[in-house]
């Protein structure tokens, strides 16, 4: 799996996010192509080279009929703006309502996105909801979003969420995420920054000032809904290997420091054959429920995921589920581990394994052909029919599958 290293040492928003994706050479007319997919005829997307303190890279904006718009649906607000977020007021018949729902946002990105686009736009949103909701203390239906800044805010994600897709979905470490210092104007006074929505969202992340004036807020709600959404590791990783680097520039051009952000495709190296072996021990689980939590581990990169049982302490029975993973893989895995399993504690130690060499054959079986994987080592050599080929063979034949699986590993096409 490819491997993406988002270095945001002066903070991240939407555009940032959908500029490194440009400048890493997601094409230009792909993302158009995702812009008009969107019912909003005005808006349109700007590519600019620019130049951030000497450093050179890609500005991406989504314009509202030519224009940048300075709002966002969020808690920045520009002076005499409406608050962003706001309770729910029944209109009466005729009159005007100013905002989306949040449900409105949700079922506009389900509909006209293709689906795995919206399914990541839709997250971004969902979390940026979630915030919002969490800060004014409202239920998550109450939330919305004011119409300043709305189109395109829904652009710069939907278009980031198609920049990552056509990017190859690589793994995303994160940081660490610049904020900015001081305080900023919002709809209710002062606030230090990070905003309420925007350092929720962050949770987990290793946050730094960043070198920007006081009072910039370097990384708005919706860079960190993207971040909080994309990221597989909340962390810069320890050792990389950059194939292609290149960064995308903001609005801003501060006289010491580069606002821009660096966007590095690579790998996260280690020894041949380095991997981890992580266990957790779960003993209030429903058999359902861990097997539910297995194959979740497997579609999430587990290269190998087992299941024991396991008596505890005061004769406790339960499980121990264990997996092996890359590195690489470990944060979004564990994920899974403590949202599937009520457990309290995972653990993990190096692991160095070593392969044979692999590849698949062809055998036939009466006419049936069932592929055999093959693995060789020195002086040895082992063979194994994939399980489901033989079962089809074993049902078409009419013989017993052992029998099918012993002719298989003796003969090849």
């Amino acid at each position: 799996m490819a491997q993406l290293w988002v270095d945001a040492f002066s903070g991240l928003s939407g555009d940032l996010w959908l500029g490194g994706f440009l400048a890493l050479g997601v094409p230009e007319a792909e993302l158009r192509a995702v812009l008009r997919r969107l019912p909003f005829p005005e808006l349109d997307l700007r590519v600019d080279t620019v130049l951030r303190c000497g450093v050179q890279g890609t500005k991406a904006s989504v314009l509202i009929g030519g224009k940048v718009d300075k709002g966002g649906p969020h808690l920045e607000l520009p002076a005499g703006a409406k608050r962003a977020v706001m309770r729910h007021v029944k209109a009466k018949p005729g009159a005007h309502v100013h905002g989306l729902r949040w449900s409105e946002v949700d079922a506009l990105l389900a509909k006209h996105l293709e689906a795995r686009t919206a399914e990541v736009a839709r997250g971004a949103f969902r979390r940026l909801a979630l915030a919002e909701a969490l800060v004014h203390g409202m239920a998550l239906e109450e939330v919305h979003f004011h119409e300043v800044g709305v189109q395109d805010s829904i652009a710069d994600v939907a278009l980031a969420a198609a920049g990552w897709g056509l990017l190859g979905e690589p793994a995303v470490h994160l940081g660490p995420i610049a904020l900015g210092t001081g305080r900023t104007p919002m709809a209710h006074g002062n606030y230090p920054i990070p905003g309420p929505a925007t350092l929720y969202l962050l949770d987990g992340f290793e946050l730094v000032p960043g070198a920007a004036p006081t009072g910039k807020e370097l990384t708005t709600p919706t860079g960190a809904a993207l971040a909080a959404e994309l990221a597989t590791s909340k962390r810069a990783p320890r050792r990389f290997v950059p194939e292609r680097s290149a960064f995308a520039c903001g609005g801003w051009d501060f006289a010491d420091s580069p606002n821009a952000c660096r966007f590095i495709l690579g790998e996260v190296p280690g020894p041949d054959g380095a991997l981890l072996q992580v266990e957790t021990n779960v003993d209030d689980a429903t058999p359902q429920q861990v097997a539910h939590a297995q194959a979740r581990l497997m579609e999430s990169g587990a290269l190998d995921v087992w299941v024991t049982p396991a008596t505890f302490k005061k004769g406790r029975a339960g499980w121990v589920v264990g997996l092996i993973a890359e590195p690489g893989r470990l944060e979004a895995l564990t994920q899974v581990l403590v949202s599937e399993l009520p457990t309290l504690g995972v653990r993990m130690w190096p692991l160095q394994r070593m392969e044979a060499d692999r590849s698949f054959i062809v055998a036939a079986v009466e006419g049936q052909t069932v592929a055999v994987k093959e693995g060789r080592w020195p002086g040895a050599t082992t063979r194994q029919p994939e399980f489901e080929d033989a079962k089809r063979a074993a049902k078409v034949l009419d013989k017993p599958l052992r029998e099918v699986q012993r002719a298989a590993k003796k003969g090849k096409n």
